[in-house]
């Protein structure tokens, strides 16, 4: 099983960084991935692996004199992450998806709005755009840190995005533009970028997603759009999924 491990080390003796220095060249030999920031360090791998790389951290910094270890397990197991579980991959394919919201388009950035644990930030990364995802859920975030190294991810809600006007070529809404309130949404996401992408469930009931009440019909997301942007999208509708995509035509 994969798990994530958020950790630091305090030696008691104020100002002795010795044995953190010691516990960090302990990681460097445990075969796991780490990477240090200036409060904590991030452990990633294997179960067992992790639990002896802490184990290995700890000892070599108590060999320093008395020290104190705290430690935050996260859910960056691939068993407790809804986004990637393969039927939702099958079913909404992301570089699939990605290349169809970015038909047309001569695209150098994108903006994933909701992007969870960056499924669809993974997809267009791999594209070569530079890309940023945004939640406002910092659990979800820490895992695609973790897993898309090549995104960027920031805290932050979509009905007030912390980005200049026009700063991304696209702004995409992964099946979450339902979880937001969709008008300041929009909003937000037609002023920063340039072509604005929403991915919904088809309308229709399923066992599997939202309720119904929860989807947005093709007509219900024309009508979101014309109330946000003044202008409506061109709707796909195809057998697993609805796309809408809207243009800024200044």
């Amino acid at each position: 099983m994969a798990v994530k491990v958020l950790f630091a080390l305090y030696p008691l003796l104020q100002g002795d960084y010795r044995a953190v220095e010691k516990a960090l060249l302990a990681l460097e030999g445990s075969g796991v991935d780490y990477r240090t920031h200036p409060t904590h360090t991030e452990l990633s791998g294997e179960e067992e692996a992790v639990f002896r790389a802490l184990e290995a951290a700890f000892k070599a910094a108590a060999a320093e004199g008395a020290t104190v270890m705290w430690a935050l397990f996260t859910n960056a197991c691939e068993a407790r992450d809804p986004f990637r579980k393969p039927e939702r991959l099958g079913r909404f394919p992301p570089l699939e998806i990605a290349q169809k919201a970015l038909e047309g388009l001569a695209a150098h950035s994108a903006l994933d709005i909701g992007t969870g644990t960056g499924v669809f930030a993974e997809a267009f990364a791999s594209l070569g755009l530079f890309t940023v995802g945004v939640d406002p859920r910092s659990d979800r975030l820490e895992v695609a840190r973790a897993k898309v190294r090549e995104a960027r991810f920031l805290e932050a809600r979509a009905e007030s995005l912390p980005f200049p006007h026009q700063s991304f070529d696209l702004a995409f809404f992964g099946l979450s533009l339902h979880h937001l309130d969709p008008i300041p949404a929009l909003k937000e996401a037609a002023r920063v970028a340039r072509r604005v992408v929403v991915l919904e469930w088809p309308f229709r009931q399923e066992d599997e997603g939202p309720p119904l009440e929860r989807r947005f019909s093709a007509e219900r997301l024309r009508a979101l759009f014309q109330e946000a942007v003044g202008s409506s999208p061109q709707v796909t509708q195809e057998e697993g999924y609805t796309l809408a995509l809207w243009e800024n035509h200044p």
